[in-house]
């Protein structure tokens, strides 16, 4: 039996949901690295306090399977009841505090298998696939899909899509409603990347607005009467690689696209801009100037002066024609709503395929060319300081033959033979103060005729950008055989992971059969208190404790499944409700709940 599985088998059997719930009671936890510490500190080895990480580190350290089942066992706690009255929304995309974290009092479920139905409340089949996340309000959930395939369509592209309303509690469809796009730009059904569904919709609990990247976004009620809608002329003669979130603020939602044709503005190359619109009628607010890449997945946050402000970043691959590459914060209300209150330019080079996070300290710009996180001050947009991602590293790996990590220290990835590039994987990432995290692109193959080494093999990565430590954490990632796969250049490929509910591939690309690890855009990475949800492409789900005092094998909570290896697609994002996730795949939708 694998690590993995018996870690997942010793947290579920110990309850671990009983140290979420103590922990829950203590004041509101507005940060997990706030008013939590003094009882964690006091709390078995297995939680981890959770101030800044020290630089004081053994030289080589190992564990095996016993050291941490028994640390696991030596955490029982007791537990209270889950309140019933408890309101917890995901209203949009990034969550309630825009930022993709959430400090709850109810715990999540961590643990969980749809293939082996564990901790699964309901499924419900989805007509579609869709790439939509999951906005959450009281009883009701909001996603999107593409309108449905017929079985005898050649092509797998199209620009339409349905909204669903769906109860929470049961999974029961409440009303649906198509939001047809523009037909010049439609996107493969299942693609890696983006398709027309990809923005998630954002609701207020009396309202529910809706957008499809092909071009159109609206307003309806809860009960599923249209309020408005608006159309506009999306970007094209580009890969659909429309990767930016909708946001609402106050009365505020935010959009991004060009100007329309005709504009007096309006450049020959159609650059992208962030526009802000009246949340009641539809009508256009203001419009930025900077521009972004729609590449990027701006971050909306809070402001030290209250107001708010969203982050932008232009540079990607394809030749976007955004430029200079680099940020932008943008005041997004007030007085001064749509005006840029500093940009930074980049290096030559930049690409801004990323989840823009910031805080109210720093603002972060992963440098995939010179692999340095790039640390900004969010007053001024001033560089504080870069700090290399391959020198001077932390680095646990993971022995499948002996069960064993072992943790090396002071390594410099540039120097070793062959050469490895570390190439954080677009969108996966996530800050929470003081810690920045990514996945790691893994190839080993040949890419353009050439040898390539990406890697470090199937880590994340934890950056604290107040001492500088740098720490790479290697999952036990088990890889099944699977029937069907074919290997080209070093890569395998799974073409039934694209299979719909209906028994259609709807998978155009053969780079949508990847696992999570090469070349797509992944589901966004969530937290929930000191959890944080990676989602894989192949529908793994790995939970990872970012607050644990060493970025090592003590990280890892739990490897679960949205469904069995080379069948589950999924490029989602989870949400968060009331002790229960909600999470999607090509062929269903998913509650998870403790049990």
């Amino acid at each position: 039996m694998s690590f993995q599985t018996e870690y997942n088998k010793t947290l579920s059997t110990t309850k671990q949901s009983r140290k979420e719930s103590l922990i829950g009671t203590l004041s509101d936890c507005h940060s997990f690295y706030g008013e939590a510490t003094s009882f964690r500190l006091a709390t078995p080895n297995v939680l981890r306090n959770v101030l800044s990480p020290s630089n004081t580190m053994k030289p080589i350290q190992s564990i095996t399977l016993f050291a941490l089942t028994f640390a696991v066992l030596s955490a029982t706690l007791p537990t209270r009841a889950i309140p019933q009255t408890t309101t917890e929304t995901w209203p949009q995309a990034a969550g309630p505090q825009h930022n993709w974290t959430v400090t709850t009092k109810t715990p999540p479920p961590l643990v969980w298998s749809v293939e082996d139905n564990k901790n699964i409340r309901w499924r419900k089949s989805l007509p579609e696939t869709g790439q939509s996340g999951i906005a959450v309000w009281g009883d009701r959930l909001f996603l999107t899909t593409m309108k449905s395939i017929d079985a005898a369509t050649t092509s797998k592209k199209g620009s339409d899509i349905v909204l669903h309303c769906i109860h929470a509690d049961t999974g029961d469809t409440l009303w649906t409603t198509d939001v047809t796009g523009d037909p010049s730009a439609k996107s493969i059904y299942a693609y890696g990347f983006s398709s027309s569904s990809s923005p998630t919709p954002i609701t207020d609990g009396k309202h529910v607005w809706c957008w499809n990247a092909s071009g159109q976004m609206g307003c309806w009620t809860v009960e599923g009467k249209q309020v408005w809608s608006r159309r506009w002329t999306p970007t094209l003669g580009r890969p659909f690689n429309k990767q930016y979130e909708p946001i609402k603020v106050g009365n505020t939602i935010l959009n991004v696209e060009p100007l329309e044709p005709g504009h007096p503005k309006r450049r020959e190359d159609a650059w992208n801009f962030i526009s802000g619109f009246d949340a009641t009628t539809g009508e256009l607010l203001w419009t930025e100037t900077q521009g972004l890449t729609h590449y990027n997945t701006p971050v909306a946050g809070r402001l030290p002066d209250g107001g708010h402000a969203i982050l932008a970043g232009r540079g990607a691959h394809h030749d976007t024609p955004e430029a200079p590459a680099g940020l932008t914060l943008t005041r997004v209300d007030g007085a001064e709503a749509g005006k840029a209150i500093w940009s930074w330019k980049a290096q030559p080079d930049g690409k801004a395929q990323v989840t823009q996070c910031w805080d109210k300290k720093y603002a972060y710009w992963l440098d995939e060319t010179r692999t340095d996180l790039v640390v900004l001050n969010t007053g001024d947009g001033s560089e504080a300081k870069r700090i290399s991602w391959t020198q001077n590293v932390s680095h646990t790996t993971y022995d499948k033959k002996a069960d064993q990590f072992t943790t090396r220290h002071h390594i410099n990835f540039d120097d070793m033979a062959p050469t490895m590039n570390v190439f954080p994987a677009w969108h996966a990432n996530i800050s929470i103060y003081p810690h920045v995290f990514f996945q790691c692109f893994y190839f080993e193959g040949k890419r353009r005729g050439k040898m390539t080494h990406i890697g470090p093999k199937h880590c994340i990565a934890r950056i604290n950008v107040e001492t500088g430590k740098v720490e790479y954490l290697e999952l036990p990632f088990p890889v099944p055989l699977v029937e069907n796969a074919h290997e080209k250049n070093g890569e395998i490929f799974y073409p039934d992971m694209t299979i719909n509910s209906r028994g259609i591939n709807v998978g155009e690309d053969k780079r949508s059969g990847r696992s999570g690890w090469w070349w797509c855009f992944n589901g966004n990475v969530i937290a929930v208190n000191q959890h944080l949800f990676f989602t894989f492409m192949s529908g793994k789900v790995q939970v990872i404790d970012g607050s644990v005092k060493h970025f090592d094998q003590t990280a890892l909570t739990a490897f679960n499944d949205l469904g069995k290896f080379g069948q589950t697609w999924s490029v989602n994002t989870p949400s968060y409700s009331n002790g229960r996730l909600f999470h999607r795949t090509l062929k269903e939708l998913i509650c998870i709940e403790q049990q």
